[in-house]
């Protein structure tokens, strides 16, 4: 093996520039790394989820029981960010059902299984000569093949190959920092020369970017591979790295090399930067070379319970029960079943899960290997999570907001950085799964971006409708208006060919002027008498009155509230004081017409009223009083002033009442 003295002067490092945080668990390599790469055989079942990448899931194409051949299409891509999804080998489609996701979620999801044939038997597929193509035929190559991010977050290669910003440098992340991964390791040292391939057709398409190859130093013997097979080939170099993770995560890679950071909100290709994953090269070549889709990939399947610990080429599709059994895994001695690393993995609670595009890794730990997963403690605040976080974010903060579901905060602390490696949760004292946390706040920060999509959408959708009803409405009018105007003018022709005619218009307003004045004529004659009309006069008073009262109480409150409608009821009130004022006004005319003083009145009827008051408080007091003759007399006395009271308010009634017909007779 070179040592890295040898590694040194093969591929002289340029400067490398650290990143915050980051830890050095146990790298637990040895396991993995030790044998070559080992073709695992087609199994007699497939099972196949039509979402394997980041983006619209792919839509089948077939119906079960259709016979497909190994490499052939058998779902294809929905949009922009999608991937196609071809037959890992050949045989017959039994089902198109909904089959547990190999995802931390562990929910359902629509699958594709295929009952191999035994025969593996390749659709016809040819390559291309890469340099006698253009870059629209390269691109619908890969596109074609289904090739999608090989190191773990599953986006479509296409996609990245299509950068609007001009790309000054290419990255190939060949760092797998995560522990027990060895899968991309092997794939350097024994396929080095197809990786090579794979990076210049992607510089092809990037207009030949420079191209550095980052990889961790603990790699020696691949990196002295790749370093071999690149000596006379210009614009490619292979940059060694300190081993620490999570060196190998996007925006922390990009800054080792570059020194340049990503943008919160942004992507490398702001900077002039793509990434692409070694696997994601290997698989490039295929695609474009040998014509051959994305249908297998490198597994390591590694752990204490694996008695063939190794890497394995392995068909997508290939359910986690089969693997395990080819690489010896004891079940009994499993105590955790995970897909991916220690650090970013997750726990396989059912092992008819499949191996898709990004499985890089199942481990099979023992009891001890792995720290049980046990109820956590309490926060201490010790603060290691954010000395260790790469992200350069406050773990703890964020871990507050997700358990108390302040979504809005924890987006203010840049939740979306996060890059859920498991630096935090790793040093974490009191053993808080502080990832699940992180991941539980970013789905529900997706539901509930979608969930306000959708209301602005029906809010879009509802002003479109009513904006349409009110043109409609106008539309309408303007068409009746049309039509008067021309009814009009027909008729200004018709009275202009003979202007001896009667005018038909005239003749209708002069029936209706007759009618009116006939009308007005009777209802002199049958005028209604004063006392009749005077109580009409004073009731209109009093309605109006109490209208002006309502609605000016209603504006007081619309004022005070802030209601939108305080401008109409300000209006309304305004017309009913007008009325108010008018019917006082005719009220009072009426009464000096007639003579009246309804102010007297008042006062007549309030005397009596009174002197009432007076005999019924004494009648009372009667039978309680201890010298009941003096309030007998007392009685007598105020019945006496009540019976002038009343005679006095008759006495100016009937005054009025002989005015009212005088005026009548009049």
């Amino acid at each position: 093996m070179p040592t890295m003295q040898h590694l040194k002067e093969m591929c002289p490092m340029g400067r490398i520039w650290p990143f915050h945080g980051g830890v050095h668990p146990p790298e637990n390599k040895q396991q993995s790394n030790q044998s070559a790469i080992v073709p695992m055989p087609v199994p007699k079942q497939l099972v196949l989820p039509l979402n394997q990448h980041i983006g619209a899931p792919a839509k089948c194409l077939l119906e079960v029981g259709t016979k497909v051949l190994k490499g052939q299409l058998i779902a294809s891509a929905q949009g922009f960010v999608s991937a196609n999804l071809h037959a890992p080998s050949s045989g017959t489609i039994s089902a198109i059902d909904e089959r547990t996701l190999p995802h931390p979620s562990a929910l359902v999801g629509p699958c594709i299984v295929i009952d191999t044939d035994g025969q593996d038997q390749w659709v016809d597929h040819a390559g291309i000569d890469p340099l006698s193509v253009d870059k629209a035929q390269l691109l619908q190559r890969i596109r074609s093949a289904g090739i999608t991010g090989m190191g773990g977050a599953g986006f479509p290669s296409a996609v990245k190959l299509q950068a609007k910003n001009k790309i000054n440098t290419l990255i190939i992340n060949a760092a797998e920092c995560e522990p027990y991964i060895t899968a991309d390791d092997r794939l350097m040292r024994q396929y080095s020369e197809q990786i090579i391939a794979g990076i210049q057709i992607i510089r092809q398409l990037l207009d030949q970017p420079t191209c550095i190859i980052g990889i961790e130093d603990n790699k020696a013997e691949a990196i002295a591979i790749l370093s071999q097979a690149l000596i006379g080939i210009d614009g490619i170099e292979v940059a060694v790295m300190p081993t620490k993770y999570p060196s190998g995560g996007e925006k922390q890679l990009i800054q080792i090399l570059t020194g340049q950071q990503v943008p919160h909100g942004g992507i490398p290709a702001d900077l002039g930067l793509v990434c692409h994953n070694i696997g994601t090269a290997k698989a490039i070549a295929d695609a474009v070379l040998l014509g051959q889709p994305l249908i297998s990939r490198v597994t390591t399947v590694t752990g204490k319970a694996a008695a063939k610990a190794g890497n394995y080429q392995v068909l997508i599709g290939t359910q986690v029960s089969d693997l395990m059994a080819f690489a010896e895994v004891d079940l009994a001695a499993t105590s955790r079943l995970v897909m991916g690393g220690p650090m970013m993995g997750f726990t396989l609670t059912d092992h008819q899960v499949s191996v898709v595009k990004s499985t890089n890794c199942i481990l099979a730990s023992s009891e001890l290997e792995l720290a049980p997963v046990a109820d956590h403690h309490a926060c201490i605040r010790c603060g290691q999570c954010e000395v260790v976080c790469p992200a350069e974010l406050l773990p703890q903060q964020l871990f507050w907001f997700a358990k108390a579901e302040e979504f809005d905060k924890a987006q203010s602390h840049n939740l979306a950085d996060c890059i859920e490696c498991g630096a935090c949760a790793w040093v974490c004292p009191s053993q808080i799964p502080l990832v699940q946390y992180y991941r539980f706040a970013k789905g529900r920060v997706k539901t509930l971006h979608a969930e306000t999509q959708l209301a602005e959408h029906a809010r879009v959708r509802f002003e479109t409708r009513e904006q349409r009803l009110i043109d409609e409405k106008l539309a309408k009018e303007e068409k009746r208006k049309a039509r008067a105007v021309a009814a009009a003018a027909a008729q200004a022709a018709k009275r202009a060919a003979n202007p001896d005619a009667e005018d038909p218009i005239a003749a209708a307003l002069a029936r209706v002027n007759l009618q009116k004045q006939a009308s007005a004529s009777a209802k002199n004659a049958t005028a209604e008498p004063p006392e009749d009309a005077y109580k009409a006069l004073k009731t209109a008073a009093a309605i109006t009155r109490t209208k002006l009262k309502k609605s000016s109480k209603a504006l007081t409150d619309a004022l005070a509230s802030g209601h939108e409608q305080v401008e109409s009821l300000q209006i309304t009130v305004d017309q009913l004081a007008l009325k108010a004022n008018a019917a006082k006004a005719a009220l009072s005319a009426y009464e000096t017409k007639l003579g009246l003083d309804p102010e007297h009145e008042k006062q007549l009827q309030v005397a009596a009223a009174q002197a009432g008051a007076v005999v019924r408080k004494l009648e009372k007091s009667l039978a309680t009083a201890q010298d009941a003759a003096a309030i007998e007399v007392d009685i007598v006395t105020a019945k006496a002033a009540h019976a002038t009271a009343n005679q006095a308010l008759q006495a100016y009634q009937h005054q009025s009442t002989a005015l009212q017909q005088q005026t009548q007779e009049s």
